[in-house]
C-alpha cells in the first residue's frame, strides 16, 4: 500500500501463521482416529479402570462417591474413611464421566456392559487425545514447522509413546496428556485464561500434571518479540489464576466433602489400613523395595533404559530430547521460531519435574503395567521440542529417524496390545522368575515369550469377592517368597533384617484380618505364611502357634498341616 503524501510509511504486517496442516498430518490423524476405534478395550482389568467406574456409578445411580454398593467395589483402588470405601483416585475424571453415563444409562446401558466402557473411554480420553493431538500438529505449524515435518512428528507422538496405550483404556494419564497438549496451544495464542482452565483440569484429572501447571508459567510471563527482545508479562498471571479456580474448587471441594481436609485421598495413609487391602505390602507408587542390596542408580537406570525404560521401548524421544537441546542451545534467527523457546523451556522443565519425582520416589516401574505409566503426560509433548528444532533450519535426517520411529511404533504397539500388563522380556525378570527357586524348571526363551503373550493377550478381570480374596493370598505367597528367597553373597544380618520388615508388614495385614474376625480365607492363610516367617528366623515356638492358628481357622489347609507335621518331626 502506497502511503498519502507527507506521511510515513505504515510497517509491513507480519505474515499471518500457517496453520494448515496438510494431507499426510491429516492422515497421520485419521489413522489414530481409527486406531482408537479398533483397539479401544471393552472392559477394565485395572484397579484404578475399576475404581473409577466404581465412582461414575455411583454418582450417576445414587448421588454419592461411595464405592460400598456398586460393581466395582471389590478391586485394590480405594480408602476407608468414616466407615466408607472411596476411590483413592483423584475424582474429577469420574466427574465428568458421569454425564455421558447417565444418558448411557437412561437407554439402557449398565456401567458393566463392554460398549459403556467402550463409549465412556473413548469420549473421556480417546477423543480428547486425538483433539490434543490435531492441536499439537496446529501449533507445530504456527511455529514454522513443514507440512511433512509436522506429519513424521505427529506419528511420533501419536504411534510411537506412551500415548497410544493409554488411549485405549479409561485412565487419567491419556486424558491428562490431551489437556496438556491443548494448554500448549493456548498459551502459544495468548489465552491464558484457557491455559488455567485446561491445566487446572489435568492436575486434577492427574495430580502428576501439576509440573506442567507450574512449569508453564514460564511461557505465560516470559514473551519474546520478534526481534528477541524480553519481557515480562506479570499481569497474564491473573487471568491464568482465574481460569484454574472454578476447577480447583470443584476438586478441593469434593475431597473436602469426603475426608475434612484438602489432603488428596490417596495421601491418607490411614485410609489404606483396612481388611485386604493391598496397599499394606506396596504403596501408591511402587511395590516397596526390591532386596536389601537394592540400587537407586540401578532402579534410575531400568526406568529409562531397561525393559520398563521410556528410551529403551521409545528411543525416538530420546533422539526428541537431544534435538530439543540443541535447539535452545542455538535457537537460530528466525523470529517466529526464537520467540517460542519460553514454551519450549516450560515443556522441558515439567518433563524433567515428572521424571525426577518418579525416579526417586517410586520403586516398581509403573507396577503391572505397560512403561513408566506415569510419564504419559509428557511423552507426546516432547515432540514439540524437534518442531522446533528443524523449524529454525536443522535437517532431519531420515537414516536415523524413521527406525527410531518404526522401533518406537512397535513397542507401544506391544504396549497397546494391553496397557495394565507388564510384558517381561526375560524369565528372570518376570514375577515367577524372581522368586524361583534352584530346580524349578525353567522355560526356554520362545516358550517363554510365547506364554507372556498369550498372559497379556488374554489378561481379564472379575471384580468379585471371591476373585478378590484369590489375588490377596496370591499377593501374599508373592510377598514371603519375596521375602524368604535366598539372597547369595548379602551379609547374614542384612539378610535378617530383609526378612524381619517382611513379616511386619504380613503381621499387620494378618492382625486387620483378625480384628474384624473376616471370613476370606487369606485369613488362615496369613497365618501360615506368617508361620513360614518365624521359621525362617528360627522362632519354632512362634511357627508352630501360627501353623496351628492356620489350622483352627480352616481344618483343611493341607499347607499348614504339612508344615506343622514337619515342625513336629525336626
Amino acid at each position: 500500500m502506497v502511503a498519502p503524501e507527507g506521511h510515513p510509511p505504515e510497517p509491513a504486517l507480519a505474515p499471518e501463521p500457517d496453520t494448515d496442516l496438510g494431507r499426510p498430518a491429516l492422515l497421520v490423524l485419521l489413522a489414530f482416529a481409527l486406531a482408537l476405534l479398533l483397539l479401544t478395550k471393552s472392559e477394565p482389568v485395572s484397579w484404578a479402570d475399576a475404581s473409577r467406574l466404581g465412582t461414575i456409578q455411583a454418582l450417576a445411580e445414587e448421588g454419592t462417591l461411595a464405592l460400598d454398593d456398586t460393581a466395582y467395589f471389590w478391586q485394590g483402588d480405594k480408602v476407608l474413611i468414616e466407615g466408607r470405601y472411596y476411590s483413592h483416585q483423584p475424582p474429577m475424571l469420574a466427574l465428568l464421566g458421569t454425564v455421558p453415563y447417565w444418558l448411557l444409562h437412561q437407554l439402557g446401558g449398565e456401567i458393566t456392559d463392554p460398549w459403556v466402557y467402550r463409549t465412556l473411554t473413548l469420549s473421556l480420553v480417546g477423543m480428547p487425545l486425538f483433539a490434543g493431538l490435531s492441536m499439537l500438529g496446529i501449533l507445530m505449524r504456527r511455529r514454522g514447522a513443514s507440512q511433512l515435518h509436522t506429519a513424521l512428528l505427529l506419528a511420533a507422538a501419536a504411534f510411537g509413546t506412551l500415548a497410544l496405550p493409554y488411549a485405549l483404556v479409561l485412565n487419567q494419564h491419556g486424558a491428562a496428556a490431551a489437556l496438556v497438549l491443548a494448554s500448549l496451544l493456548a498459551i502459544d495464542l495468548r489465552r491464558p485464561l484457557v491455559a488455567g482452565l485446561l491445566l487446572s483440569l489435568a492436575t486434577t484429572i492427574d495430580l502428576t500434571a501439576v509440573f506442567f501447571a507450574v512449569a508453564l508459567v514460564v511461557p505465560i510471563v516470559w514473551r519474546e518479540d520478534e526481534s528477541g527482545t524480553a519481557r515480562l508479562q506479570l499481569a497474564d498471571l491473573i487471568p491464568y489464576t482465574l481460569g484454574a479456580l472454578p476447577i480447583l474448587g470443584l476438586h478441593f471441594g469434593v475431597t473436602h466433602a469426603i475426608a475434612g481436609d484438602l489432603k488428596p485421598l490417596g495421601l491418607h495413609t490411614e485410609g489404606f489400613l483396612y481388611p485386604l487391602s493391598p496397599f499394606l505390602f506396596m504403596n501408591l507408587t511402587g511395590g516397596g523395595e526390591a532386596g536389601p542390596d537394592g540400587s537407586q542408580l540401578a532402579y534410575v537406570v531400568g526406568a529409562l533404559f531397561g525393559e520398563s525404560g521410556l528410551f529403551s521401548h521409545h528411543p525416538v524421544l530420546l533422539w526428541a530430547l537431544g534435538l530439543g537441546l540443541l535447539f535452545l542451545l542455538r535457537p537460530g534467527t528466525k523470529p517466529a521460531v526464537r520467540s517460542a523457546r519460553p514454551l519450549a523451556i516450560g515443556v522441558l522443565l515439567a518433563s524433567l519435574g515428572i521424571a525426577g519425582y518418579y525416579l526417586t520416589q517410586s520403586r516398581n516401574f509403573g507396577g503391572s503395567s505397560f512403561g513408566m505409566r506415569w510419564f504419559t503426560v509428557f511423552a507426546p509433548a516432547l515432540l514439540l521440542l524437534p518442531a522446533l528444532a528443524l523449524a529454525s533450519g536443522r535437517r532431519l535426517a531420515l537414516g536415523l529417524f524413521v527406525p527410531l520411529l518404526l522401533w518406537s511404533t512397535a513397542a507401544a504397539s506391544l504396549g497397546a496390545a494391553q496397557p495394565w500388563a507388564k510384558f517381561h522380556y526375560r524369565y528372570e525378570d518376570s514375577p515367577l522368575g524372581m522368586v524361583a527357586r534352584p530346580g524349578d524348571p525353567r522355560p526356554s526363551r520362545v516358550e517363554y515369550w510365547g506364554q507372556e503373550w498369550r498372559r497379556i493377550t488374554s489378561l481379564e478381570e472379575r471384580y468379585t469377592r471371591k476373585n478378590f480374596d484369590d489375588l490377596y493370598q496370591r499377593l501374599m505367597d508373592q510377598h514371603q517368597r519375596l521375602y524368604l528367597r535366598d539372597l547369595p553373597g548379602v551379609e547374614p544380618e542384612a539378610a535378617r533384617e530383609w526378612v524381619e520388615s517382611g513379616l511386619a508388614k504380613l503381621q499387620h495385614a494378618v492382625d486387620l484380618l483378625d480384628r474384624d474376625n473376616s471370613s476370606a480365607r487369606s485369613r488362615p492363610m496369613g497365618h501360615f505364611f506368617l508361620g513360614k516367617f518365624h521359621q525362617r528366623l528360627d522362632d519354632r515356638r512362634a511357627a508352630k502357634q501360627e501353623y496351628e492358628r492356620a489350622l483352627a481357622l480352616d481344618p483343611g489347609n493341607v499347607w499348614a498341616k504339612q508344615a506343622l507335621d514337619k515342625l513336629h518331626g525336626h
